[in-house]
């Protein structure tokens, strides 16, 4: 065991609680990739396809980058088809068209699959 006078002690736990803030950053960003990239994926799988555009336009990017936080968001390229597939829609000449919930059911696994990985992980 090491012996440290007192004048020591502020550094020495700074520079651990700095260690530790860094590597538990790191670790959620790791995450936030996976989780990420795993809902892009099976996004591009579970869309509805006519032609498929819609179910390859599924993308990525990240609102918010700094030192402490990764925030991404995944949208499509098509983003007001998004709510009418997802949700339904209107006839042009009446009626209705029912939608095909593809994205909820993803978020809900991308929560739940952040929440694991990330308790494994720390």
């Amino acid at each position: 065991m090491t012996k440290i006078g007192l004048d020591e002690l502020d550094t020495i736990i700074t520079k651990e609680l700095e260690e530790y803030a860094n590597n538990t950053t790191d670790t959620m960003r790791e995450v936030v990739e996976e989780v990420t990239d795993d809902a892009v994926e099976t996004l591009k799988m579970t869309s509805p396809k006519r032609r498929g555009k819609y179910a390859k336009g599924w993308k990525s990017k990240a609102t918010t980058d700094t030192n402490t936080a990764l925030t991404k968001t995944i949208h499509n390229r098509t983003p007001g088809l998004t709510h009418l597939l997802e949700d339904g829609h209107a006839k042009q000449n009446g009626g209705r068209v029912e939608g095909k919930k593809h994205i909820a059911p993803v978020e809900k696994q991308a929560i739940q699959s952040f929440e694991e990985k990330l308790g494994k992980k720390l």
